[in-house]
């Protein structure tokens, strides 16, 4: 985490209700988010989907016919260059607080943007170890 080391990940979690993932890097992030009972919503091209687990612990992906009304959290596992446009299009439509993203993804440019409109953001940390450290797992 760079830029503002004092922000506390787990304070922010513990604060939060709803996230959105712009793509991740395996299934245990968002199994780890809902199972520490966050709701989690998925953005794809054209597409966001309300994430659920079945009674087996697995993924389910329920496509939703527009965005979510708003998030606390943009989660984001996507190139430097895609940014701009994920803050433009996902956080500030969805009047989300705050911009993580998900290691090794790091950006002293979108750091800078996020600065720019008020966002506290985050990167060097995986969102799911700090949510199993809330959860207790």
């Amino acid at each position: 985490m760079s830029h503002n080391l004092e922000i506390n990940t787990k304070h922010i979690l513990e604060n939060t209700k709803a996230i959105l993932l712009v793509d991740w890097p395996s299934p245990e992030v968002p199994r780890s988010l809902l199972k520490a009972g966050f709701i989690v919503f998925g953005y794809s091209p054209d597409r966001y989907s309300a994430i659920e687990l079945d009674d087996n612990e697995n993924l389910v992906f329920r496509k939703l016919d527009d965005q979510p009304d708003s998030v606390d959290i943009v989660n984001v596992f996507r190139p430097e260059e895609e940014h701009a446009g994920i803050i433009n299009s996902r956080v500030l439509p969805l009047k989300a607080k705050v911009l993580w993203l998900h290691p090794p993804v790091k950006s002293a440019s979108t750091a800078a943007l996020a600065a720019e409109y008020g966002l506290v953001f985050v990167e060097g940390i995986d969102i799911a170890e700090v949510a199993r450290i809330i959860d207790g797992n």
